[in-house]
């Protein structure tokens, strides 16, 4: 294994975590929770958006030398107040059950327990070990 080129467990974790929104936002949707479905469903997806964000900030950030490094630092803590600002907006405007919205915000860490259990041994990638 190629220390900081598997990523196979991040890819699973994305999926776990659209999986883990999806299927229960559309369960409690079609037992016509909408208020709970969407507070769900806007929980998890701010998860996979902040993923993915702090994936390309991270990546950015280790590729950069100086002021690129303050950039990343920069898009990082953007990214973090713009999620702020939507669960705020959330809340305030009572769009969505705060609840739901709470536990759609804790899918990563459902998310890490599953791919944890099914793959206790992560395994490298075979794209990772041919791209070196």
């Amino acid at each position: 294994m190629i220390p900081g080129k598997d990523t196979s467990r991040l890819r699973r974790l994305k999926l776990w975590i659209v999986c883990l929104t999806l299927v229960p936002a559309l369960i409690i949707f079609a037992a016509g929770r909408n208020y709970f479905a969407l507070g769900y469903f806007t929980g998890g997806m701010l998860i996979l958006l902040n993923l993915f964000g702090i994936e390309t900030s991270v990546k950015v950030f280790m590729g950069a030398e100086g002021s690129g490094r303050i950039l990343a630092v920069i898009i990082y803590t953007g990214k973090l107040a713009l999620a702020a600002a939507v669960v705020g907006v959330v809340l305030i405007k009572k769009l969505a059950s705060p609840v739901a919205l709470m536990l759609g915000l804790s899918i990563l860490l459902a998310a890490l327990i599953f791919d944890f259990f099914i793959f206790p041994m992560d395994k490298v990638d075979k794209r990772s070990v041919n791209d070196s």
